[in-house]
């Protein structure tokens, strides 16, 4: 079995919603029940990218994706890929230098390096202070993320910085290289959980040309320039991996994740 890492980089603001519920925000993003980090269910990745086959013609979408019988005597079967869960790598943040910081803390950074077979260092972070790179620090060497100030505890790590950069050919995240923060798990986990975006909706009746009774609500969405990562498996030891995987790894492509994609 061979693995390969899927890489998202959200462009416009990303709602995989977890569902109604009964606190402040009435649809929020899926997260992790231990860490709070947002989420992109396997099957929801599964999903979108059989949907891309099927838009590119791509002949052979039942053996990679699996098939569903349509009747009594057809058999269903498994695909020929696997998908994990998108996990968080990088999350945007309001700076007061350099406009935004992209940040990410050890337990991120040590989850992703076992799943891809890395072996850089992985330094610790004291409360209260940040690994930063040169766009984002102050002349005082602090920096100032959304309404907290975190002490310079050195520069965010270079090849780390490099490596993430590097992930896809985009020109927001090359540039980021100079914008990456490592901030202690906990701070990360509270900025996951209440720096994402809240968008309020509304739904109109034609008719009377005001807002539907009830039909006030708000969603919760993740902001774009996230930096997720997915693992991707073959399943079959028959199959051709380089061919598997080359339907979707031979350049960066545009896809639809989540809901409201016409918003």
């Amino acid at each position: 079995m061979k693995h390969a890492i899927l890489t998202i980089f959200t462009r416009t603001p990303l709602h995989v919603g977890a569902g109604s519920s009964v606190g402040a925000i009435d649809q929020p993003v899926i997260r992790e029940r231990h860490t709070r980090f947002p989420v992109i269910p396997g099957s929801s990745i599964k999903g979108v990218l059989r949907d891309y086959a099927a838009q590119q013609k791509i002949d052979d979408i039942e053996r990679l994706f699996g098939h569903a019988p349509v009747n009594k005597e057809d058999k269903a079967y498994a695909g020929a890929m696997a998908f994990g869960e998108a996990r968080l790598l990088a999350f945007p943040l309001r700076s007061a230098k350099g406009s935004f910081a992209l940040a990410t803390c050890p337990l991120v950074l040590a989850r992703y390096a076992r799943d891809r077979g890395l072996a850089f260092d992985i330094p610790q972070v004291k409360d209260g202070e940040a690994f930063t790179a040169e766009a984002v620090r102050l002349p005082s060497g602090q920096s100032a993320l959304e309404e907290y100030v975190f002490k310079s505890a050195g520069v965010f790590p270079a090849d780390w910085a490099e490596h993430l950069a590097g992930l896809l050919d985009d020109t927001v995240l090359r540039q980021a290289k100079a914008h990456f923060v490592l901030l202690p798990d906990s701070d990360l986990t509270y900025f996951a959980e209440h720096a994402c975006q809240v968008q309020h909706h509304n739904r109109i009746d034609n008719e009377t040309g005001t807002v539907d009774e009830g039909a006030l609500f708000n969603t919760e969405t993740v902001p774009s320039e996230t930096l997720f990562y997915a693992p991707c498996h073959s399943l079959k030891s028959e199959t051709d991996d380089n061919a598997l995987f080359g339907h979707f790894s031979q350049s960066e492509r545009l896809v639809q994740f989540g809901g409201d994609g016409t918003t």
